[in-house]
């Protein structure tokens, strides 16, 4: 970009004071005019594999599920396909290759939106670090099931450890640098074939900060992540992952569980007065307080979406997706709305209580509390000895003064 003004992050500052400007812009927390995923991005629809064990959806449910999504009643245009959904992903994005007999109800359904309305993010598999070449392969393979030229974002994840390989609290040992290794010939391969012709942005997939802190080291400026993708909830929020990415230009996506069943007993009632105040669902509060910490959201569908993999009627499926587009319509409600009044929007005082159910930071606090109780109680424990020395010096006194005064004899003297 051209220069500034002096004072500002252009002319008239060394490099690493505008390094730490513009880290400081990043760390405020990410915008739609600094984000890569416009306003209407924000939160996203996650396209989970069909037939796994826990969420037993089926291709044609998974199918459904993203044409309600992508509809104008709901209007999301962000679009994360997991490793195995890409076929029902191309049933949406290509209705022109199914073949639907003209009085099928299916035959009249509106079209989807253009290709260059929606943001595709693909993700690569554990095994994609198995050859220098495997990860393009595998990449290659996504976009032709899912028929298109190319992706605007992909997931790289890290490489597994070693079954054998001994605690490393400091992940400094061979085993680490093992998977670093991996990783960046991984990544550079990708960069070199595909960014930008093939995929717009590379990201990775579940980094801690650790990890993040070993790629941005060894990896030019325009070779860093652009995004990194977490898994999180109302009392697992990743904190210091997340303050580490938007700290150095890496924005985040986030798996979000929606259920406040993760907030603990002692702290659900504070939760429901708020959802009583706020008269909305908590799912809409959680995944409105996910966006307001700078995090484009992805809430989690699986449980209604495996309701449609066992439908028996169509009174049964209007009653499906009837339930599923007000699902998807309320999570998306604080991005559509035309008045700012009406949408939903979390102040300070909501914010600090939501992050107060943070359960690895109150843990901290509590084992810090604990901590500073025990030393308090070490230093004090002379001053109290002392204490109670002079307390009985004081009751001896006292009652060798009243025998004496009794006796008529002279009163001792006692001095410190």
């Amino acid at each position: 970009p051209a220069p500034l003004q002096a004072g500002r992050v252009g002319v008239g500052q060394t490099p690493s004071t505008r390094r730490r400007r513009i880290q400081t812009m990043w760390a405020m927390g990410f915008t739609s005019k600094r984000s890569r995923f416009t306003e209407h991005a924000r939160v996203g629809f996650r396209a989970e594999a069909p037939g796994k064990i826990r969420a037993k959806q089926s291709e044609a449910a998974v199918a459904e599920a993203l044409r309600l999504a992508l509809s104008d009643a709901c209007r999301y245009r962000l679009v994360l396909i997991d490793r195995g959904a890409e076929g029902a992903v191309r049933h949406v994005l290509h209705p022109e290759e199914r073949d639907v007999p003209a009085d099928s109800p299916l035959a009249n359904r509106p079209p989807p939106p253009s290709r260059s309305e929606l943001i595709l993010v693909a993700r690569l598999s554990d095994d994609c670090h198995r050859g220098s070449d495997r990860a393009i392969l595998e990449t290659t393979r996504i976009m032709d099931h899912l028929g298109v030229d190319k992706l605007d974002g992909l997931c790289v994840p890290w490489p597994e450890a070693s079954e054998d390989a001994p605690h490393d609290p400091n992940h400094t040992g061979p085993d680490c640098r093992r998977q670093k290794k991996l990783f960046l010939r991984t990544w550079k391969a990708l960069h070199k074939k595909l960014v930008p012709d093939r995929v717009r942005w590379l990201g990775t997939e579940l980094l801690d900060a650790w990890q993040l802190e070993r790629v941005v080291e060894d990896v030019s400026e325009h070779e860093r992540p652009v995004f990194n993708l977490i898994e999180m909830d109302i009392s697992a929020p990743k904190t210091r992952t997340v303050t580490w990415c938007q700290a150095h230009g890496i924005e985040l996506l986030g798996l979000l569980d929606t259920s406040e069943h993760k907030i603990k007993t002692e702290e659900i009632e504070r939760f429901r007065e708020l959802q009583v105040e706020m008269s909305v669902e908590p799912s809409v509060i959680i995944t409105r307080w996910a966006v307001q910490r700078g995090v484009v959201t992805l809430p989690s569908l699986s449980r209604v979406v495996s309701e449609g993999s066992s439908l028996t009627s169509a009174e049964a499926y209007e009653a499906w997706a009837d339930k599923l587009k007000k699902i998807l319509a309320a999570r998306t409600l604080h991005l559509h709305m035309p008045t700012e009044g009406r949408r939903v929007n979390l102040d300070n005082a909501r914010l600090a209580l939501l992050n107060s159910f943070d359960r690895e930071q109150n843990e901290k606090q509590e084992y810090y509390d604990q901590r500073l109780a025990e030393i308090t109680r070490r230093k004090l424990k002379p001053v109290r000895t002392a204490a109670k020395a002079l307390n009985a010096l004081s009751a001896f006194s006292t009652a060798a003064e009243d025998k004496a005064r009794e006796r008529g004899e002279e009163v001792p003297a006692f001095t410190l």
